[in-house]
């Protein structure tokens, strides 16, 4: 079997392939995570996130990493889970314009995503 890369996308409600996009990380309802392979979707699933009290962002990204995720597609996120996420090797790239998961993964095999970098950082909310 081709190697597989794991991207999660924050999501609303229970996320899915096609759900509307959230554009809180932290506050995501859901992560979809979509499994590429050869360049391809070959499938998807959900990860529930965890409440933003039990933790902050730093529970959300380490349960990205214990579902094997490498790449997160973001609108924004702060510092600490940026941090976190290259702690853990979790590439995280911004995408502000893709309104489902499905969108935002095809820009990224597209190559039209840029890494999230420090000028992207919220101040919080």
């Amino acid at each position: 079997m081709p190697d597989v890369i794991r991207v999660a996308v924050p999501s609303t409600g229970a996320g899915g392939i096609d759900a509307p996009r959230s554009a809180h990380f932290g506050r995501a309802e859901s992560f979809t995570i979509v499994d590429i392979a050869d360049g391809s979707i070959v499938g998807d699933s959900s990860f529930v996130n965890p409440p933003h009290s039990q933790g902050g962002c730093g529970l959300t990204v380490a349960g990205l990493a214990d579902q094997g995720v490498s790449v997160a597609i973001v609108v924004g996120m702060g510092g600490g889970p940026l941090s976190a996420m290259n702690r853990l090797g979790i590439a995280a790239y911004r995408d502000d314009q893709s309104e489902t998961p499905r969108a935002a993964v095809e820009a990224y095999l597209s190559g039209g995503l840029t890494p999230f970098d420090g000028s992207h950082i919220c101040a919080g909310h």
